[in-house]
């Protein structure tokens, strides 16, 4: 089997598994909703689950599978069978680390709060509510970067499936929790928490059997390690360039504390609507990739890994583009199905629905900014996705500033967009500098045929949606679920067809694979 067909699958595998965490996803959504809507209540609980969540996306899923999947795949050809001890030994490291590091977080939570966001302190009670939910739920650091540091191995091995479940685990505990301790009188917010707490530890062993049975080696002792020093120089880096885009996060969360009670959870509704595409096929693409393109990097000849990097950015336009083009048409009615009920009504909405037209603007740079960091970490380079993210956080703060005053939350979502674009633009040519022509003529022509596609959906899509059958919110949500479900699948049906016709290799790329996975099942 060629290496491009070997991603796909290994792709399609992660996403099936994915799509049941989006839904998943969904549920637990729409649980925070119906308990919390979008209030000061849920302002509180987002922002207390961001912050653990800004050290896990640094650690968990910045540092470790772009250091440890490289280094252990040259240990496995090195020195077979070694690679095992190696990774128990980062583990233990990460766990001393860690361990410190969510002391210090409970006991620095008033200060952790006040910098992500202070303008809680205008309403009583508020503040003082996040820095308790923040103390509860600072020990998921620990629990999901240890889980990261599991799905990186097996990553490592060609394992993907079992990693890319684990989130269901989350998202269920999530829900089950709400649903089972706040009606016996626990406090939703704090509920919520206990459910974060619990699919933290879910997520790390469901994992535990299937890494010993790879030769993960728990409690080995990092002392002394040559492989694991060179690890942590090489996770330094990584996480100050992902700990630059987490610092673009404080940014937007300090504005939107700013600006009034619900504006924190417009957005951040609305973005976990954006990155059901994020974190769909796109970052199945992302984990398959990074195996492979560490490998091919390793050859004189990188014809392989130019490769494999025009099919992941080739890929992530055939998805991120109709998406882009279908949540721009139809933000509206997918709030309103996802979020509206309890105490989540028809303005919050409105509100949050145009935010998520402006993040899924953002969408298509955001996946190809993965990629292309993957591309640079596979080459062993830390410093250039660094350096980019560096000028992409300065760039982000002024637009941020700047819009925000006229356009309230709707600005923060126009600059998160407009940072992606520009943390994309930069690595892109960057990465051309270094390695001469790499396929830029293709990815255009490709972005041309995916473009005329998604153009001809957007067509379908607002006949439907505005001259044969208009959605009505007074529908029941069975009724209204449906008609969210029918117009997805009729434009993706419309958009399949229409890149067929305009000779898109990329359909046959990403469901030919499918297809042959399924054939041979």
């Amino acid at each position: 089997m060629n290496e491009s067909r070997r991603i796909v699958r290994s792709a399609w595998g992660i996403t099936a598994w994915t799509v049941v965490s989006r839904f998943a996803g969904v549920l637990r959504d729409m649980t925070i909703a119906r308990f919390l809507g979008a209030s000061a209540l849920s302002d509180v609980f987002y922002a207390a689950y961001r912050i653990p969540n800004l050290f896990r996306a640094v650690v968990g899923e910045g540092g470790l599978p772009g250091a440890l999947v490289p280094m252990a795949k040259r240990i496995e050809r090195e020195r077979p069978g070694e690679e095992g001890t190696y990774a128990g030994r980062v583990l233990s490291l990460l766990l001393m680390m860690l361990a410190g590091l969510v002391l210090v977080g409970i006991a620095a939570a008033p200060l952790l709060v006040r910098l992500v966001a202070p303008g809680f302190q205008a309403t009583p009670g508020k503040f003082e509510l996040a820095v308790r939910l923040t103390r509860w739920m600072f020990p998921y650091i620990l629990l999901v970067s240890a889980a990261a540091l599991l799905e990186s191995y097996l990553n490592a091995k060609g394992r993907f499936q079992l990693s890319a479940a684990t989130p269901v685990a989350l998202n269920l505990s999530i829900v089950a929790a709400a649903w089972l301790l706040a009606p016996a009188g626990v406090p939703a917010p704090l509920a919520l928490a206990c459910g974060v707490l619990f699919g933290g530890f879910l997520q790390f062993a469901i994992q535990v059997p299937a890494v010993r049975r790879l030769g993960f080696r728990f409690g080995a002792s990092p002392w002394g390690d040559p492989d694991v020093k060179q690890t942590a120089l090489r996770i330094a880096p990584r996480l100050w360039g992902m700990g630059i885009g987490q610092v673009n996060m404080v940014v937007s969360s300090r504005t939107l504390s700013a600006l009034g009670d619900a504006f924190y959870t417009y957005n951040f509704a609305a973005f976990r609507i954006a990155d059901v595409v994020l974190g769909g096929f796109v970052v199945s693409v992302t984990r398959a990739l990074l195996p492979s393109m560490s490998e091919q990097a390793l050859e004189k000849d990188r014809t392989g890994y130019l490769r494999s990097l025009s099919l992941g950015l080739r890929l992530t336009a055939f998805v991120t583009l109709p998406s882009t083009v279908g949540l721009a048409l139809v933000a509206g009615p997918i709030v309103d199905v996802i979020f509206r009920g309890g105490k989540f009504d028809s303005q919050a909405v409105a509100e949050t629905a145009g935010s998520v037209v402006f993040f899924s603007f953002g969408l298509f740079a955001a996946a190809a900014t993965k990629i292309l960091t993957q591309a640079f970490y596979a080459l062993h380079d830390t410093r250039t996705p660094v350096v980019v993210a560096t000028f992409d956080l300065l760039a982000f703060w002024v637009l941020c500033v700047t819009l925000a005053g006229p356009m309230k939350h709707l600005g923060v979502a126009i600059a998160t967009s407009a940072g992606f674009w520009i943390n994309f633009g930069l690595l892109f040519l960057l990465l051309r500098r270094r390695l001469g022509r790499i396929g830029g003529q293709e990815l255009v022509w490709s972005a041309l045929r995916l473009g005329a596609a998604s153009a001809a959906m957007g067509g379908w899509v607002l006949l439907l949606t505005h001259r044969l059958v208009p959605y009505d919110t007074g529908l029941g949500f069975v009724l209204r679920a449906a008609w969210v479900g029918g117009v997805c699948v009729s434009a993706a049906l419309v958009f399949l067809a229409a890149a067929r016709g305009v000779g898109a290799p990329e359909v046959e790329e990403a469901l030919g694979g499918l297809l042959r996975r399924r054939k041979e099942a």
